[in-house]
């Protein structure tokens, strides 16, 4: 089915409730709610495809030049790429892989002077190299869908980094399959020359307007938008230039793009609407104009915060005051300071970068010389 055909009587049924919000905002629940809905979507199918058949390709390379043993995923500080990876290898095979080997760290070990010792335990491997890479038995993948979380930039905090390169550099007798953010890709490239030893890398295609549109149906099929007396084909090409835009703003990515859709929601004004249109259990929806978030203003150190929780993609406080080499206590009440403005999110005690903030970020970072993600 096209997913223009799906762009027909949307209406969101939701209980209305008193606000304290102006009446062109969302009510919270709303917003809530629909951003629960946002989570819930799978990856868009781009991610999942191109992905599968460059391992695929890296496989078969893998198989005619043992040397050639890995593929690194690069993707923006703020996409789900760990999802991303998962997704890819549910229900996937391949005739040369008997074994997958998954690194499922949700965070960042708690000891983190151990991480090699727990690396080895976790991926089942042995302190020494112990395989014969000749023997042409070429059957394990092993799969690091963050290695985000194998480094803390910390005196001691690239043990792991540092086991992992040189392992995958003389151990050809498995595959590794990595996944990373960009940024930190380049930082870890600055420090190691790591490119050097991974030569095979990915970098996830930005997703257009119209796929925007389609990875996010599911969530507004239930809604209703203000025609403004426009017959269907042009709803259809207004809702298209709207995506489009949207693409534009949020550069392509997923996650940015999803909250600033949801941004760009608001509210009818119910005083200009007749009795019909303004039953109290439902609310009408339209969209305003796109545009990325201003950032507030920002010291020196807030800029060195929020880029090391884009080179962490994820981290607890105690870690991301180990990276800034600050006690805890200190960057406290900045962070609480930083949530307060909706730069920053906290899911599980993990701080990151709130995605609607991301592109304007990005610039803001590059004209004060740090290093940024390699998408454009």
């Amino acid at each position: 089915m096209q997913i223009f055909d799906r762009l027909k009587s949307l209406f969101i049924k939701v209980p209305f409730q008193e606000t304290e919000n102006e009446l062109d905002e969302l009510p919270k629940n709303v917003i809530y709610g629909l951003n629960q809905q946002i989570q819930a979507l799978p990856c868009h199918p781009k991610y999942v495809k191109i992905l599968q058949s460059t391992l695929e390709e890296a496989l078969c390379q893998w198989q005619e030049n043992p040397e050639a043993n890995e593929l690194v995923i690069l993707s923006s500080s703020i996409e789900p790429l760990s999802q991303i990876i998962q997704t890819a290898l549910v229900n996937w095979s391949h005739e040369n892989i008997r074994d997958i080997k998954l690194l499922s760290w949700s965070n960042r070990p708690k000891y983190f002077l151990k991480i090699v010792s727990k690396l080895q335990n976790d991926l089942g491997l042995s302190a020494k190299l112990d395989v014969d890479c000749n023997s042409g038995k070429f059957q394990e993948l092993i799969v690091i869908p963050c290695l985000e979380f194998c480094f803390l930039r910390h005196i001691h905090g690239l043990d792991g980094i540092e086991f992992l390169r040189n392992r995958i550099f003389q151990d050809h007798s498995r595959f590794w399959l990595i996944g990373c953010n960009s940024l930190t890709w380049q930082y870890l490239d600055y420090i190691y020359n790591i490119n050097s030893y991974f030569e095979k890398t990915l970098l996830l295609p930005t997703i257009t307007g119209e796929e925007l549109m389609e990875w996010l149906t599911p969530v507004f099929t239930k809604m209703e938008f203000q025609k403004n007396d426009l017959d269907e084909e042009k709803q259809v090409a207004k809702m298209q230039e709207h995506f489009d835009y949207l693409s534009h703003t949020s550069q392509g990515l997923s996650s940015a793009a999803s909250q600033l859709w949801l941004k760009s929601l608001s509210m009818i004004n119910t005083e200009n609407l007749d009795s019909q249109e303004t039953e109290k259990e439902n609310i009408l929806v339209e969209y305003h104009q796109i545009k990325s978030l201003d950032l507030p203003e920002l010291s020196s150190s807030d800029r060195y915060l929020l880029f090391s929780m884009l080179l962490h993609k994820e981290i607890n406080l105690s870690n991301l005051a180990l990276s800034l080499g600050e006690s805890e206590s200190r960057i406290q009440f900045q962070i609480q300071q930083l949530l307060r403005m909706e730069v920053i999110q906290r899911l599980n005690n993990l701080f990151s970068i709130h995605p609607a903030y991301y592109p304007k970020l990005r610039k803001h970072l590059k004209k004060y010389n740090f290093i940024t993600d390699l998408i454009e």
